[in-house]
Protein backbone atom coordinates (compact mmCIF):
# COMPACT_ATOMS: atom_id res chain seq x y z
CA UNK A 1 0.00 0.00 0.00
CA UNK A 2 2.57 2.15 0.81
CA UNK A 3 3.98 2.01 -2.93
CA UNK A 4 0.83 2.17 -4.36
CA UNK A 5 -0.40 5.55 -2.35
CA UNK A 6 3.44 7.03 -3.41
CA UNK A 7 3.06 6.26 -6.67
CA UNK A 8 -0.44 7.43 -6.77
CA UNK A 9 0.42 10.37 -4.63
CA UNK A 10 -2.96 10.47 -2.33
CA UNK A 11 -3.79 9.28 1.13
CA UNK A 12 -4.06 5.94 1.90
CA UNK A 13 -7.72 5.77 2.50
CA UNK A 14 -7.84 6.96 -1.07
CA UNK A 15 -5.84 4.51 -3.11
CA UNK A 16 -7.83 1.75 -0.86
CA UNK A 17 -10.98 3.37 -2.51
CA UNK A 18 -9.87 3.70 -6.00
CA UNK A 19 -8.35 0.36 -5.74
CA UNK A 20 -11.17 -1.59 -4.28
CA UNK A 21 -13.96 0.26 -6.70
CA UNK A 22 -11.26 -0.53 -9.94
CA UNK A 23 -10.97 -3.90 -9.03
CA UNK A 24 -14.59 -4.43 -8.54
CA UNK A 25 -15.79 -3.52 -11.82
CA UNK A 26 -13.36 -4.90 -13.16
CA UNK A 27 -14.37 -8.47 -11.54
CA UNK A 28 -17.91 -7.94 -12.46
CA UNK A 29 -17.21 -7.86 -16.26
CA UNK A 30 -15.47 -11.14 -16.40
CA UNK A 31 -17.20 -14.77 -16.19
CA UNK A 32 -17.11 -16.05 -12.66
CA UNK A 33 -14.37 -18.52 -13.81
CA UNK A 34 -12.22 -16.26 -15.05
CA UNK A 35 -12.32 -13.53 -11.69
CA UNK A 36 -8.99 -13.06 -10.25
CA UNK A 37 -8.05 -14.12 -6.85
CA UNK A 38 -5.15 -13.96 -5.12
CA UNK A 39 -2.92 -17.04 -4.11
CA UNK A 40 -2.66 -15.92 -0.26
CA UNK A 41 -6.36 -17.22 -0.35
CA UNK A 42 -6.88 -20.26 -1.72
CA UNK A 43 -3.88 -21.27 1.03
CA UNK A 44 -5.16 -19.29 3.50
CA UNK A 45 -2.03 -17.03 3.96
CA UNK A 46 -1.23 -16.01 6.61
CA UNK A 47 -2.37 -18.37 8.66
CA UNK A 48 -4.69 -17.61 11.90
CA UNK A 49 -3.16 -17.00 15.14
CA UNK A 50 -2.95 -20.30 17.08
CA UNK A 51 -5.07 -18.97 19.71
CA UNK A 52 -8.14 -16.65 19.85
CA UNK A 53 -6.28 -14.52 22.48
CA UNK A 54 -2.78 -14.33 20.42
CA UNK A 55 -2.18 -10.94 18.64
CA UNK A 56 -2.68 -11.10 15.05
CA UNK A 57 0.38 -10.17 13.00
CA UNK A 58 0.73 -6.73 10.64
CA UNK A 59 -1.04 -3.43 10.70
CA UNK A 60 -4.98 -3.90 10.14
CA UNK A 61 -6.38 -2.30 7.11
CA UNK A 62 -9.28 -0.14 7.88
CA UNK A 63 -11.57 0.25 5.02
CA UNK A 64 -13.88 3.96 4.21
CA UNK A 65 -15.25 2.86 1.08
CA UNK A 66 -18.63 4.12 -0.09
CA UNK A 67 -21.38 2.27 1.54
CA UNK A 68 -22.93 -1.50 -0.89
CA UNK A 69 -18.58 -1.52 -1.78
CA UNK A 70 -18.27 -4.30 0.50
CA UNK A 71 -20.63 -6.21 -0.54
CA UNK A 72 -20.02 -5.71 -4.29
CA UNK A 73 -16.63 -7.13 -3.39
CA UNK A 74 -17.12 -9.95 -1.22
CA UNK A 75 -19.94 -11.26 -4.34
CA UNK A 76 -17.11 -11.47 -6.91
CA UNK A 77 -14.36 -12.50 -4.88
CA UNK A 78 -13.15 -16.18 -4.32
CA UNK A 79 -15.14 -18.51 -1.43
CA UNK A 80 -13.90 -22.50 -1.37
CA UNK A 81 -16.45 -25.04 -0.73
CA UNK A 82 -17.77 -24.97 3.04
CA UNK A 83 -16.54 -21.82 3.39
CA UNK A 84 -19.33 -19.79 5.05
CA UNK A 85 -19.46 -16.01 6.46
CA UNK A 86 -20.12 -16.59 10.09
CA UNK A 87 -18.85 -20.36 11.09
CA UNK A 88 -16.16 -21.94 12.75
CA UNK A 89 -12.88 -19.98 12.79
CA UNK A 90 -11.15 -22.69 10.32
CA UNK A 91 -14.31 -22.56 8.12
CA UNK A 92 -14.25 -18.55 7.81
CA UNK A 93 -14.58 -16.92 4.17
CA UNK A 94 -12.11 -14.18 3.55
CA UNK A 95 -13.85 -12.82 0.76
CA UNK A 96 -12.96 -9.04 1.40
CA UNK A 97 -9.70 -9.66 2.28
CA UNK A 98 -9.26 -11.86 -0.84
CA UNK A 99 -10.68 -8.38 -3.09
CA UNK A 100 -8.05 -6.08 -1.38
CA UNK A 101 -5.17 -8.82 -1.75
CA UNK A 102 -6.18 -9.22 -5.30
CA UNK A 103 -6.65 -5.34 -6.18
CA UNK A 104 -3.26 -4.26 -4.79
CA UNK A 105 -1.79 -7.26 -6.13
CA UNK A 106 -2.76 -6.47 -9.73
CA UNK A 107 -1.10 -2.58 -9.38
CA UNK A 108 1.49 -3.27 -7.39
CA UNK A 109 2.93 -7.10 -7.08
CA UNK A 110 4.59 -8.49 -3.95
CA UNK A 111 5.81 -11.24 -2.41
CA UNK A 112 7.49 -12.82 0.98
CA UNK A 113 9.10 -15.29 1.88
CA UNK A 114 5.94 -17.82 1.44
CA UNK A 115 4.80 -16.61 -1.24
CA UNK A 116 7.82 -16.29 -2.87
CA UNK A 117 8.30 -17.90 -6.47
CA UNK A 118 4.32 -18.83 -6.55
CA UNK A 119 1.86 -17.79 -9.28
CA UNK A 120 0.45 -14.77 -6.92
CA UNK A 121 -2.78 -14.55 -8.99
CA UNK A 122 -5.24 -17.05 -10.35
CA UNK A 123 -8.66 -17.44 -12.21
CA UNK A 124 -11.23 -18.52 -9.63
CA UNK A 125 -11.47 -22.30 -11.70
CA UNK A 126 -7.87 -22.96 -11.54
CA UNK A 127 -8.00 -21.96 -7.48
CA UNK A 128 -11.06 -24.10 -7.09
CA UNK A 129 -9.33 -26.85 -8.61
CA UNK A 130 -6.35 -26.10 -6.73
CA UNK A 131 -8.59 -26.82 -3.90
CA UNK A 132 -9.99 -30.11 -4.99
CA UNK A 133 -6.84 -31.77 -5.47
CA UNK A 134 -5.80 -30.33 -2.03
CA UNK A 135 -9.21 -32.22 -0.68
CA UNK A 136 -8.42 -35.26 -2.77
CA UNK A 137 -5.33 -35.65 -1.11
CA UNK A 138 -6.27 -35.27 2.94
CA UNK A 139 -10.18 -37.25 1.61
CA UNK A 140 -10.95 -39.48 5.13
CA UNK A 141 -12.52 -42.79 4.77
CA UNK A 142 -15.89 -41.17 4.52
CA UNK A 143 -15.77 -38.95 1.83
CA UNK A 144 -13.30 -41.56 -0.02
CA UNK A 145 -15.87 -44.13 -0.05
CA UNK A 146 -18.32 -41.73 -1.57
CA UNK A 147 -16.23 -40.11 -4.15
CA UNK A 148 -14.89 -43.81 -5.66
CA UNK A 149 -18.29 -45.03 -5.35
CA UNK A 150 -18.79 -42.11 -7.43
CA UNK A 151 -16.46 -42.65 -10.24
CA UNK A 152 -17.49 -45.99 -10.90
CA UNK A 153 -20.56 -44.39 -11.23
CA UNK A 154 -19.50 -42.39 -13.98
CA UNK A 155 -18.11 -44.89 -15.54
CA UNK A 156 -21.15 -47.27 -15.29
CA UNK A 157 -23.37 -44.47 -16.96
CA UNK A 158 -20.52 -42.79 -19.25
CA UNK A 159 -21.26 -39.99 -17.74
CA UNK A 160 -18.02 -37.54 -17.27
CA UNK A 161 -15.77 -40.06 -19.13
CA UNK A 162 -13.05 -38.17 -18.45
CA UNK A 163 -12.57 -38.72 -14.59
CA UNK A 164 -11.60 -42.20 -14.96
CA UNK A 165 -12.89 -44.94 -11.82
CA UNK A 166 -10.07 -46.58 -9.68
CA UNK A 167 -10.15 -50.68 -10.38
CA UNK A 168 -8.75 -51.65 -7.10
CA UNK A 169 -10.94 -49.13 -4.75
CA UNK A 170 -12.25 -51.03 -2.10
CA UNK A 171 -16.16 -53.30 -2.89
CA UNK A 172 -17.72 -51.79 -0.36
CA UNK A 173 -17.81 -48.86 -2.57
CA UNK A 174 -19.99 -50.65 -5.62
CA UNK A 175 -22.65 -49.02 -7.37
CA UNK A 176 -24.29 -52.31 -7.88
CA UNK A 177 -27.03 -54.29 -6.84
CA UNK A 178 -26.57 -57.71 -5.35
CA UNK A 179 -28.58 -59.02 -9.19
CA UNK A 180 -25.61 -57.46 -10.82
CA UNK A 181 -27.88 -54.43 -11.91
CA UNK A 182 -27.07 -51.21 -11.64
CA UNK A 183 -29.65 -49.25 -9.84
CA UNK A 184 -30.34 -45.83 -11.17
CA UNK A 185 -31.72 -44.32 -7.85
CA UNK A 186 -28.51 -45.21 -5.92
CA UNK A 187 -26.39 -44.10 -9.10
CA UNK A 188 -27.85 -40.75 -9.29
CA UNK A 189 -28.06 -40.40 -5.52
CA UNK A 190 -24.34 -41.23 -4.84
CA UNK A 191 -23.39 -38.68 -8.06
CA UNK A 192 -25.29 -35.83 -6.22
CA UNK A 193 -23.87 -36.36 -3.18
CA UNK A 194 -20.17 -36.29 -4.34
CA UNK A 195 -20.70 -33.22 -6.40
CA UNK A 196 -21.94 -31.65 -3.18
CA UNK A 197 -19.18 -32.99 -1.15
CA UNK A 198 -16.50 -31.63 -3.65
CA UNK A 199 -18.71 -27.87 -4.34
CA UNK A 200 -20.24 -27.13 -1.06
CA UNK A 201 -19.82 -28.73 2.13
CA UNK A 202 -16.18 -29.41 2.08
CA UNK A 203 -14.59 -29.52 5.77
CA UNK A 204 -11.77 -27.21 6.64
CA UNK A 205 -8.73 -26.95 8.84
CA UNK A 206 -4.99 -25.76 8.65
CA UNK A 207 -3.76 -28.87 7.44
CA UNK A 208 -5.75 -28.84 4.46
CA UNK A 209 -4.43 -25.23 3.12
CA UNK A 210 -0.50 -26.81 3.99
CA UNK A 211 -1.43 -29.52 1.41
CA UNK A 212 -2.88 -26.72 -0.72
CA UNK A 213 0.66 -25.33 0.05
CA UNK A 214 2.43 -28.42 -1.33
CA UNK A 215 0.58 -28.88 -4.19
CA UNK A 216 0.51 -25.39 -5.58
CA UNK A 217 4.93 -25.43 -4.66
CA UNK A 218 4.52 -27.97 -7.78
CA UNK A 219 2.07 -26.90 -10.07
CA UNK A 220 2.44 -23.05 -9.70
CA UNK A 221 5.98 -22.77 -9.22
CA UNK A 222 9.23 -22.62 -11.45
CA UNK A 223 9.24 -22.41 -15.15
CA UNK A 224 5.82 -24.59 -15.98
CA UNK A 225 3.77 -22.60 -13.45
CA UNK A 226 1.90 -20.99 -16.47
CA UNK A 227 0.66 -24.75 -17.65
CA UNK A 228 0.28 -25.52 -14.58
CA UNK A 229 -2.31 -22.86 -13.70
CA UNK A 230 -3.75 -23.63 -17.76
CA UNK A 231 -4.43 -27.09 -16.34
CA UNK A 232 -6.04 -26.30 -13.26
CA UNK A 233 -8.29 -23.97 -15.31
CA UNK A 234 -9.06 -26.05 -18.11
CA UNK A 235 -10.10 -29.70 -15.93
CA UNK A 236 -9.01 -31.82 -18.64
CA UNK A 237 -8.72 -35.53 -18.99
CA UNK A 238 -4.99 -34.30 -17.44
CA UNK A 239 -5.95 -32.93 -14.58
CA UNK A 240 -8.97 -35.82 -13.84
CA UNK A 241 -6.26 -38.29 -13.82
CA UNK A 242 -4.00 -35.96 -11.66
CA UNK A 243 -7.23 -35.92 -9.36
CA UNK A 244 -7.41 -39.73 -9.00
CA UNK A 245 -3.72 -39.84 -8.52
CA UNK A 246 -4.31 -37.71 -5.73
CA UNK A 247 -7.38 -39.43 -3.89
CA UNK A 248 -5.75 -42.61 -4.14
CA UNK A 249 -2.33 -41.65 -3.27
CA UNK A 250 0.46 -43.79 -1.28
CA UNK A 251 3.68 -44.03 -0.27
CA UNK A 252 6.57 -41.61 -0.83
CA UNK A 253 3.87 -39.45 -2.93
CA UNK A 254 1.54 -39.61 -0.33
CA UNK A 255 4.06 -38.24 1.91
CA UNK A 256 5.13 -35.27 -0.40
CA UNK A 257 1.62 -34.04 -0.18
CA UNK A 258 1.33 -34.26 3.43
CA UNK A 259 4.36 -32.61 3.92
CA UNK A 260 4.84 -30.76 7.49
CA UNK A 261 0.92 -31.84 8.58
CA UNK A 262 0.53 -33.07 11.50
CA UNK A 263 -0.94 -37.07 11.65
CA UNK A 264 -4.17 -35.83 13.38
CA UNK A 265 -7.22 -38.11 12.29
CA UNK A 266 -10.10 -35.85 10.29
CA UNK A 267 -12.17 -38.83 10.19
CA UNK A 268 -15.12 -37.03 12.45
CA UNK A 269 -14.73 -33.87 10.49
CA UNK A 270 -15.31 -36.41 6.81
CA UNK A 271 -18.20 -38.22 7.78
CA UNK A 272 -19.88 -34.63 9.25
CA UNK A 273 -19.57 -33.47 5.66
CA UNK A 274 -20.55 -36.89 3.89
CA UNK A 275 -23.54 -36.46 6.35
CA UNK A 276 -23.86 -32.59 5.15
CA UNK A 277 -23.75 -33.59 1.64
CA UNK A 278 -26.78 -36.09 1.95
CA UNK A 279 -28.54 -33.98 3.61
CA UNK A 280 -28.55 -31.45 1.23
CA UNK A 281 -28.82 -33.56 -1.58
CA UNK A 282 -32.21 -34.88 0.23
CA UNK A 283 -33.80 -31.62 1.05
CA UNK A 284 -34.01 -30.88 -2.54
CA UNK A 285 -35.16 -33.89 -3.88
CA UNK A 286 -37.49 -33.09 -0.55
CA UNK A 287 -38.42 -29.63 -2.14
CA UNK A 288 -38.59 -31.42 -5.80
CA UNK A 289 -41.34 -34.09 -4.18
CA UNK A 290 -42.92 -31.05 -2.90
CA UNK A 291 -43.41 -29.36 -6.43
CA UNK A 292 -43.36 -31.97 -8.89
CA UNK A 293 -45.47 -34.61 -7.48
CA UNK A 294 -48.28 -35.29 -9.93
CA UNK A 295 -51.64 -32.53 -9.31
CA UNK A 296 -53.60 -35.82 -10.02
CA UNK A 297 -51.99 -37.31 -6.93
CA UNK A 298 -54.60 -36.59 -3.98
CA UNK A 299 -54.41 -40.03 -2.04
CA UNK A 300 -55.36 -39.62 1.46
CA UNK A 301 -51.55 -39.01 2.68
CA UNK A 302 -48.02 -39.19 0.79
CA UNK A 303 -45.03 -40.09 2.72
CA UNK A 304 -41.54 -39.54 2.60
CA UNK A 305 -38.83 -40.54 4.77
CA UNK A 306 -35.89 -38.41 5.25
CA UNK A 307 -32.40 -39.72 5.67
CA UNK A 308 -30.22 -38.20 7.53
CA UNK A 309 -31.61 -37.96 9.66
CA UNK A 310 -34.02 -40.92 9.18
CA UNK A 311 -37.34 -39.47 10.26
CA UNK A 312 -41.02 -40.05 8.51
CA UNK A 313 -42.72 -37.29 6.55
CA UNK A 314 -46.51 -36.91 5.89
CA UNK A 315 -48.08 -34.71 3.62
CA UNK A 316 -52.15 -34.55 3.28
CA UNK A 317 -52.32 -36.08 -0.34
CA UNK A 318 -54.54 -32.98 -1.67
CA UNK A 319 -51.83 -30.61 -0.60
CA UNK A 320 -49.53 -29.22 -3.45
CA UNK A 321 -46.78 -26.88 -4.22
CA UNK A 322 -46.24 -24.76 -7.19
CA UNK A 323 -43.30 -22.90 -8.59
CA UNK A 324 -44.93 -20.42 -11.35
CA UNK A 325 -42.26 -19.15 -13.94
CA UNK A 326 -41.36 -15.18 -13.27
CA UNK A 327 -43.40 -13.09 -15.20
CA UNK A 328 -41.37 -11.40 -18.67
CA UNK A 329 -40.67 -8.52 -16.38
CA UNK A 330 -39.34 -10.65 -13.51
CA UNK A 331 -42.07 -10.53 -11.13
CA UNK A 332 -43.27 -12.83 -9.64
CA UNK A 333 -46.77 -14.17 -10.52
CA UNK A 334 -49.92 -13.01 -8.81
CA UNK A 335 -52.34 -14.39 -7.30
CA UNK A 336 -49.35 -16.26 -5.63
CA UNK A 337 -47.46 -13.39 -4.18
CA UNK A 338 -50.46 -11.63 -2.49
CA UNK A 339 -51.29 -14.76 -0.71
CA UNK A 340 -47.66 -14.95 0.47
CA UNK A 341 -47.72 -11.22 1.27
CA UNK A 342 -51.57 -11.84 3.07
CA UNK A 343 -50.02 -14.73 5.43
CA UNK A 344 -51.61 -17.49 3.75
CA UNK A 345 -48.69 -19.37 1.83
CA UNK A 346 -44.98 -19.97 2.62
CA UNK A 347 -42.84 -19.51 -0.10
CA UNK A 348 -39.28 -20.63 -0.71
CA UNK A 349 -36.47 -20.26 -3.50
CA UNK A 350 -36.36 -23.43 -5.71
CA UNK A 351 -34.30 -23.69 -8.93
CA UNK A 352 -34.23 -20.40 -10.72
CA UNK A 353 -37.51 -19.44 -9.49
CA UNK A 354 -39.99 -19.02 -5.87
CA UNK A 355 -42.22 -22.00 -4.98
CA UNK A 356 -45.60 -21.36 -2.74
CA UNK A 357 -46.68 -24.02 -0.36
CA UNK A 358 -49.40 -25.00 0.38
CA UNK A 359 -51.72 -25.32 -1.97
CA UNK A 360 -55.07 -27.26 -3.12
CA UNK A 361 -56.79 -27.84 -6.56
CA UNK A 362 -59.93 -25.45 -7.05
CA UNK A 363 -60.82 -24.06 -10.58
CA UNK A 364 -60.78 -21.67 -12.16
CA UNK A 365 -57.20 -20.52 -13.29
CA UNK A 366 -54.99 -20.59 -11.85
CA UNK A 367 -56.54 -23.62 -11.03
CA UNK A 368 -54.89 -23.49 -7.02
CA UNK A 369 -55.99 -22.16 -3.58
CA UNK A 370 -54.23 -21.46 -0.57
CA UNK A 371 -55.41 -23.94 2.10
CA UNK A 372 -58.05 -22.78 4.60
CA UNK A 373 -56.68 -22.45 7.93
CA UNK A 374 -53.07 -22.52 7.45
CA UNK A 375 -52.04 -19.02 8.71
CA UNK A 376 -51.16 -19.97 12.17
CA UNK A 377 -48.53 -22.70 10.19
CA UNK A 378 -47.49 -19.62 7.74
CA UNK A 379 -46.77 -17.08 11.11
CA UNK A 380 -44.75 -19.53 13.04
CA UNK A 381 -42.30 -19.17 9.69
CA UNK A 382 -42.17 -15.46 9.98
CA UNK A 383 -38.64 -14.05 11.18
CA UNK A 384 -37.10 -17.36 8.55
CA UNK A 385 -34.82 -16.54 6.17
CA UNK A 386 -35.91 -18.04 2.61
CA UNK A 387 -33.34 -20.27 2.35
CA UNK A 388 -34.48 -21.92 5.84
CA UNK A 389 -38.37 -22.30 4.69
CA UNK A 390 -38.31 -25.84 3.25
CA UNK A 391 -36.59 -27.00 6.39
CA UNK A 392 -39.43 -25.24 8.51
CA UNK A 393 -42.01 -26.98 6.20
CA UNK A 394 -40.20 -30.25 6.71
CA UNK A 395 -40.23 -29.73 10.25
CA UNK A 396 -44.00 -28.93 10.87
CA UNK A 397 -44.86 -32.17 8.18
CA UNK A 398 -42.51 -34.70 10.19
CA UNK A 399 -44.61 -37.26 11.34
CA UNK A 400 -43.43 -37.86 15.48
CA UNK A 401 -45.74 -40.74 16.62
CA UNK A 402 -44.21 -42.81 13.22
CA UNK A 403 -42.99 -46.80 14.96
CA UNK A 404 -40.28 -47.98 12.56
CA UNK A 405 -39.70 -51.26 12.06
CA UNK A 406 -37.10 -53.32 14.44
CA UNK A 407 -33.76 -52.62 13.34
CA UNK A 408 -34.88 -49.34 10.82
CA UNK A 409 -34.90 -46.81 13.81
CA UNK A 410 -32.88 -44.11 13.36
CA UNK A 411 -29.48 -43.14 15.22
CA UNK A 412 -30.75 -40.27 16.42
CA UNK A 413 -34.01 -40.36 18.75
CA UNK A 414 -37.11 -38.50 16.83
CA UNK A 415 -39.18 -37.30 19.82
CA UNK A 416 -40.87 -33.54 20.30
CA UNK A 417 -40.54 -33.30 23.68
CA UNK A 418 -42.61 -29.92 25.26
CA UNK A 419 -41.89 -28.03 28.11
CA UNK A 420 -44.21 -29.01 30.91
CA UNK A 421 -45.25 -25.51 31.58
CA UNK A 422 -46.86 -25.13 27.81
CA UNK A 423 -48.31 -28.52 28.12
CA UNK A 424 -50.23 -27.81 31.13
CA UNK A 425 -50.90 -24.42 29.21
CA UNK A 426 -52.37 -26.19 26.19
CA UNK A 427 -54.27 -28.32 28.71
CA UNK A 428 -52.26 -31.24 28.17
CA UNK A 429 -51.30 -31.77 31.80
CA UNK A 430 -53.00 -30.95 35.21
CA UNK A 431 -51.39 -28.59 37.36
CA UNK A 432 -50.79 -31.78 39.62
CA UNK A 433 -48.92 -34.06 36.71
CA UNK A 434 -46.95 -30.94 36.07
CA UNK A 435 -45.97 -30.33 39.67
CA UNK A 436 -44.89 -34.01 39.53
CA UNK A 437 -42.87 -33.75 36.72
CA UNK A 438 -41.31 -30.64 37.73
CA UNK A 439 -40.27 -32.33 40.91
CA UNK A 440 -38.70 -35.50 39.48
CA UNK A 441 -36.29 -33.16 36.90
CA UNK A 442 -35.58 -31.11 39.74
CA UNK A 443 -34.35 -34.81 41.38
CA UNK A 444 -32.36 -36.22 38.34
CA UNK A 445 -30.52 -32.69 38.42
CA UNK A 446 -29.74 -32.82 42.21
CA UNK A 447 -28.25 -36.42 41.78
CA UNK A 448 -26.00 -35.63 39.03
CA UNK A 449 -25.04 -32.71 40.66
CA UNK A 450 -24.23 -35.19 43.54
CA UNK A 451 -22.06 -37.54 40.59
CA UNK A 452 -20.04 -34.07 39.50
CA UNK A 453 -18.93 -33.33 43.15
CA UNK A 454 -17.64 -37.10 43.45
CA UNK A 455 -16.19 -36.87 40.32
CA UNK A 456 -14.42 -33.38 41.29
CA UNK A 457 -13.41 -35.40 44.84
CA UNK A 458 -11.66 -38.19 43.31
CA UNK A 459 -9.58 -36.18 41.17
CA UNK A 460 -5.95 -35.34 42.19
CA UNK A 461 -6.13 -32.04 41.73
CA UNK A 462 -9.12 -31.08 43.26
CA UNK A 463 -9.26 -28.86 46.13
CA UNK A 464 -11.60 -28.23 49.66
CA UNK A 465 -12.54 -24.94 48.95
CA UNK A 466 -13.59 -26.00 45.26
CA UNK A 467 -15.42 -28.66 46.37
CA UNK A 468 -17.21 -26.08 49.36
CA UNK A 469 -18.24 -24.24 46.25
CA UNK A 470 -19.88 -26.80 44.51
CA UNK A 471 -21.95 -27.54 47.45
CA UNK A 472 -22.79 -24.22 47.99
CA UNK A 473 -24.26 -23.55 44.47
CA UNK A 474 -26.28 -26.71 44.34
CA UNK A 475 -29.41 -24.57 44.60
CA UNK A 476 -29.01 -22.98 41.53
CA UNK A 477 -28.19 -24.95 38.56
CA UNK A 478 -27.23 -22.94 35.81
CA UNK A 479 -24.52 -21.40 38.25
CA UNK A 480 -23.41 -24.86 39.65
CA UNK A 481 -22.91 -25.99 35.66
CA UNK A 482 -20.89 -22.74 35.06
CA UNK A 483 -18.45 -23.71 38.07
CA UNK A 484 -18.26 -27.18 37.46
CA UNK A 485 -16.86 -26.43 33.70
CA UNK A 486 -14.89 -23.12 35.28
CA UNK A 487 -12.86 -25.62 37.83
CA UNK A 488 -12.45 -28.84 35.01
CA UNK A 489 -13.91 -28.32 31.25
CA UNK A 490 -14.13 -32.66 31.31
CA UNK A 491 -16.25 -33.24 34.38
CA UNK A 492 -17.83 -30.00 34.10
CA UNK A 493 -19.10 -31.17 31.09
CA UNK A 494 -20.81 -34.48 32.83
CA UNK A 495 -23.58 -31.86 34.49
CA UNK A 496 -26.64 -31.45 32.58
CA UNK A 497 -29.83 -29.99 33.58
CA UNK A 498 -32.78 -32.26 33.73
CA UNK A 499 -35.43 -30.50 32.08
CA UNK A 500 -38.98 -31.09 33.30
CA UNK A 501 -40.48 -32.14 30.02
CA UNK A 502 -43.81 -34.03 27.90
CA UNK A 503 -43.16 -35.87 25.26
CA UNK A 504 -45.80 -35.22 22.29
CA UNK A 505 -48.14 -38.36 21.91
CA UNK A 506 -49.56 -36.80 18.39
CA UNK A 507 -48.52 -36.61 14.67
CA UNK A 508 -47.41 -34.04 12.53
CA UNK A 509 -47.95 -29.98 13.62
CA UNK A 510 -50.25 -30.43 10.34
CA UNK A 511 -52.23 -33.23 11.57
CA UNK A 512 -52.68 -31.16 14.37
CA UNK A 513 -53.98 -28.34 12.32
CA UNK A 514 -56.50 -30.69 10.95
CA UNK A 515 -57.56 -32.14 13.91
CA UNK A 516 -59.24 -28.96 14.48
CA UNK A 517 -56.78 -27.76 17.18
CA UNK A 518 -56.75 -23.98 19.12
CA UNK A 519 -54.51 -21.90 16.35
CA UNK A 520 -52.50 -20.49 19.11
CA UNK A 521 -51.10 -24.45 19.90
CA UNK A 522 -50.57 -24.74 16.18
CA UNK A 523 -48.28 -21.91 15.99
CA UNK A 524 -46.54 -22.59 18.94
CA UNK A 525 -46.42 -26.23 17.98
CA UNK A 526 -45.01 -25.66 14.58
CA UNK A 527 -42.56 -22.90 15.72
CA UNK A 528 -41.10 -25.75 18.69
CA UNK A 529 -40.91 -28.48 16.07
CA UNK A 530 -38.28 -26.41 13.93
CA UNK A 531 -36.98 -25.85 17.34
CA UNK A 532 -36.19 -29.35 18.04
CA UNK A 533 -36.00 -30.87 14.44
CA UNK A 534 -33.01 -28.55 13.84
CA UNK A 535 -31.51 -29.73 17.38
CA UNK A 536 -32.03 -33.31 15.96
CA UNK A 537 -29.96 -32.51 13.09
CA UNK A 538 -26.96 -31.35 15.05
CA UNK A 539 -27.55 -34.60 17.12
CA UNK A 540 -27.79 -36.47 13.62
CA UNK A 541 -24.39 -34.91 12.42
CA UNK A 542 -22.55 -35.23 15.47
CA UNK A 543 -23.83 -39.26 15.51
CA UNK A 544 -22.02 -39.14 11.79
CA UNK A 545 -18.97 -37.30 12.84
CA UNK A 546 -18.68 -40.35 16.08
CA UNK A 547 -19.32 -43.32 13.24
CA UNK A 548 -16.87 -42.08 11.32
CA UNK A 549 -14.16 -42.16 13.71
CA UNK A 550 -15.66 -45.39 14.72
CA UNK A 551 -15.66 -46.73 11.33
CA UNK A 552 -12.36 -45.31 9.80
CA UNK A 553 -10.47 -44.02 12.18
CA UNK A 554 -8.20 -46.70 13.04
CA UNK A 555 -7.41 -47.28 9.46
CA UNK A 556 -5.94 -43.78 8.62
Amino acid sequence: MAAVTARWRTSRDEAVRRLLTEHVKAQEDREPEDRLTHISTVLRYPPLPLGRRTPRAGRPLRLRVPAGLPERARAVSLRLPGQYARSHRDYQARTLTDAVMTAIAVTEPFTDDFLDGLVPLLRHQAALSLWQLATAATSTGPEKAVLVEAGRARAHTGWAPDAPADADADADADADDDSGEADPARIRQVQLVAEALEDDVAWHSPERFKVAANIARSLLAGPGAETGERLLYEQGADWHELYQDTLHAAGERKTRLLQDTTSYDFSGRGGAAVWRARRKVDLQDFEDWLVFRPAEDVAEVAERQMDPPGWMLRLPGAWHAAAPALTPAGLLQEPYAQWADDGKLLRFPFRNRQAFWPLTQQPPAPGWRPVSGIEPVVAAAAGLRPEQISGFIEAVLLDWSHEFEPGDEPAVRIALELPVGKAHEFGFLTAEEQHETMAEARALTKRTMEAVIKAFRQDDESDEDRLELLRQARGNAREFGSLARQFDKRIGAKFLITRATWQWPGGSVVDTLLSGHRPDLVQWLATWARRNTTLTLEYSMQDAWDRAFDQYGRRM
